[in-house]
């Protein structure tokens, strides 16, 4: 009995090193039924994050009780979209650490991101408002690393209440609202265990997320925010400079296949083998053409039935809060 207490106390004291060594740094992660992912994630934060936030959308599998067992903190709250979902937690969370994450759930960093982490974080000088780190994704087993998709460099960590999230439908940025923007060496890892039926499934619903972000731009009902606001790396200003005006602007369908010619031929997607070609296929083709199809299905709908009864049509076809319109003219109800 005696052995087992002192075990119980090196243990504990072993944690509590731990956590003294930890960044003053909140992770926030969102969730639905991501029992395969979410332990993975979680650990792999630990050794930097001082806290651990997971805002749930009521998931049915074992994730909030991964969650808790692994020392999350869980909270619950009914979904809209990524950028809602991931604001509202910036906005009402008991964030208390020095530091803000975002990480998905199935997403987990690297050894060389956590190292780089803990070295420049704490030394960051005041100036110093947030980190991009290098997205990596891993598909079909295989790290994407060709067809311009890496390194992919995102904002990730913040000083707590400079960060803010655009409101979009699909495609968030998060920015920071002042200061300088360093960079953590080291790799988010973005591996989704699941199989292409799932994934083709989540990128059906995705490509109805841009088509309303499409339509939102084209019929100004307010739904989205597509102002530029924050700071943002360079790639980040042209991806949203090409996303915004010139990808709209190119003749439907034929764009989709346009992109996908720069992401496999130009960009060099094929040297990641047949992996490399069944991801560009269907990120850079099939997706888009299907935005582009849905698109045209929903002009349609409109012009038979009017933009409020389609946007109902959505909600109960398909699940999608797009809360209240707000019309710049009259003229758009009937567009």
């Amino acid at each position: 009995m005696a052995d087992a207490g002192a075990r119980e106390g090196v243990i504990a004291l072993a944690e509590d090193a731990s956590r003294s060594l930890r960044l003053s740094l909140t992770a926030i992660i969102l969730t639905y039924n991501e029992e395969l992912h979410i332990e993975r994630c979680i650990r792999s934060l630990k050794p930097v994050a001082s806290r651990l936030y997971v805002v749930d959308s009521f998931s049915t599998d074992a994730t909030v009780e991964i969650a808790r067992r692994e020392g999350a903190e869980v909270i619950q709250r009914k979904f809209k979209n990524q950028a809602d979902q991931f604001q509202w937690a910036l906005d009402n969370l008991p964030i208390d650490t020095d530091w803000v994450m975002r990480v998905d759930a199935d997403e987990y960093i690297s050894t060389e991101l956590a190292t780089s982490m803990t070295k420049l974080i704490p030394r960051a000088p005041a100036s110093v408002s947030g980190f991009y780190v290098d997205r990596l994704v891993v598909f079909l087993g295989r790290p994407i690393r060709h067809g311009g998709f890496y390194p992919m460099r995102v904002l990730k960590i913040w000083r707590t209440g400079l960060g803010r999230v655009e409101q979009r439908w699909i495609d968030e940025y998060c920015v920071v609202e002042r200061g300088v923007v360093d960079y953590c060496p080291g790799d988010l890892i973005d591996e989704n265990l699941r199989d292409l039926t799932w994934w083709t499934d989540k990128h059906n619903k995705y490509s109805s997320r841009r088509m309303i972000d499409l339509l939102d731009r084209e019929l100004q009902l307010g739904l989205s925010q597509h102002k530029l606001v924050g700071k943002m790396s360079r790639r980040q200003v042209i991806y949203h400079k090409i996303k915004t005006k010139i990808y709209p602007a190119l003749p439907p369908y034929l764009r989709a296949f346009a992109y996908y010619l720069y992401r496999y031929v130009f960009r060099l997607g094929f040297l990641d083998g047949q992996q490399g070609l069944v991801f560009c296929f269907l990120q850079a083709l099939w997706n888009l053409f299907l935005v582009d199809a849905k698109l045209y299905e929903a002009r349609r709908m409109i012009a038979a039935m009017g933009v409020e009864s389609f946007i109902k049509h959505l909600h109960d076809a398909h699940g999608l809060e797009l809360g209240p319109l707000h019309l710049e003219n009259e003229s758009s109800r009937s567009a």
